[in-house]
């Protein structure tokens, strides 16, 4: 097949499969987000010491954007003798920061042209680099809220450094298409791919 012909029905495949992952299914974005929380909880839920760090569902809409979670973090030690004391609660967009990179990730890997049993397996790894990435952004987000309460001190460089990943990788978004093509690439191709291409053209 010619490298026009192979780019067209890649991109046909891919706007298909993308499309129907990012449709609003009915209850699929509910789902998503106790799935997101759940996961979240058990990697970095904490309530011992003086951390205190907790996800759970909060309705919002922001803009465009629809939160449908938020991270609660806090500090025991700062805690009145009612056991009430500052907490940092913020709002969580998880379809933007979790399932559309998962979604353009698995489109990515789904509609690339290679036999079906190294599909699945590059689709594994892809699921599992683009589901670290996710879990690394939630760590910069408690990372960076937890100085808030006291949990950690930032010097004023680290704090700029915690800001600015903060807002690329959560706020901006950015990186939810970008990292997503940076592991498609990674994990779909091998040299002998690149040399198909140039015979294919």
């Amino acid at each position: 097949m010619k490298f026009r012909s192979l780019i067209l029905w890649f991109l046909a495949r891919f706007v298909l499969i993308f499309g129907l992952l990012l449709a609003p299914w009915p209850g699929w974005n509910d789902l998503y987000g106790q799935g997101f929380r759940a996961a979240s909880n058990a990697v970095f839920g904490r309530n011992e010491e003086k951390w205190m760090i907790y996800f759970e569902a909060h309705r919002e809409t922001r803009g465009l954007a629809a939160v449908d979670s938020r991270m609660v973090i806090g500090n025991h030690e700062l805690a009145n003798e009612s056991g009430q004391g500052p907490v940092e609660m913020v709002g969580l967009d998880t379809r933007s920061i979790g399932w559309l990179p998962t979604a353009l990730t698995s489109a990515l890997i789904l509609a690339t042209p290679l036999p079906w049993r190294r599909r699945i397996w590059t689709l594994a790894w892809g699921l599992l680099w683009i589901h670290g990435f996710i879990l690394f952004s939630v760590a910069v987000l408690i990372w960076n809220e937890a100085s808030a309460v006291s949990l950690i001190a930032l010097s004023p460089f680290w704090k700029t450094v915690a800001d600015g990943l903060q807002y690329t990788l959560l706020t901006q978004l950015g990186a939810s298409f970008t990292v997503p093509v940076i592991v498609w690439i990674a994990t779909a191709f091998r040299q002998e791919d690149l040399r198909r291409l140039r015979l294919a053209g």
